[in-house]
């Protein structure tokens, strides 16, 4: 799996122990701050997505885990457009990776930055369940799970300098 998403051109790719993954009520609190605009207003982001404990369960139900990243080019950190864009590149980059992964039969899931994009609009908003379960990507911070902590912990970039914007995913397996 490892080989596959450097193969993807991800620009940092580890193994990591699904035990230092760190979920915390802290982390899923800030997305109540709403500085997305999606709280309450996407399946894939809080308070529908799902409570921690569920999580720390379905993550310690696979075998193994990649935590990586890609960086992308902003005008200025301003560029809220340029990281958007960035943001939906990463996610549809992910999306195709585990639909192909899914079909040959592999047991994986996945985790990104932001919220999920399938939809133009979430089904969430007209009272409707998710569209796409089986394709939905919840955050990483939906997640309760602390992406700085863990970038850390295993020597990545979480900064990689003026006028780039980082995302990370994490994809659990089972081979």
């Amino acid at each position: 799996m490892k080989e596959l998403l450097i193969a993807e051109k991800f620009f940092e790719v580890v193994d990591i122990d699904l035990n230092s993954i760190q979920i915390t009520q802290e982390i899923r609190d800030r997305c109540a701050d709403n500085y997305c605009g999606f709280y309450g207003k996407n399946h894939m982001c809080p308070p529908s997505v799902g409570d921690l404990d569920a999580y720390k369960d379905i993550i310690l139900s696979y075998k193994k885990g990649l935590l990586f990243s890609n960086v992308y080019e902003v005008e200025d950190k301003y560029d809220y457009e340029g990281m958007v864009d960035g943001g939906l590149k990463f996610r549809e980059k992910i999306q195709e990776i585990m639909k192909e992964e899914k079909s040959k039969g592999i047991d994986c899931l996945f985790f990104s930055a932001g919220t999920c994009s399938i939809c133009k609009e979430c089904a969430i908003l007209t009272d409707e369940p998710c569209r796409f379960p089986t394709e939905a990507i919840p955050s990483l911070e939906a997640a309760g799970i602390d992406v700085v902590q863990l970038s850390r912990a295993y020597n990545m970039t979480y900064n990689n300098g003026p006028n780039k914007v980082t995302y990370f995913g994490l994809m659990l397996y089972t081979e």
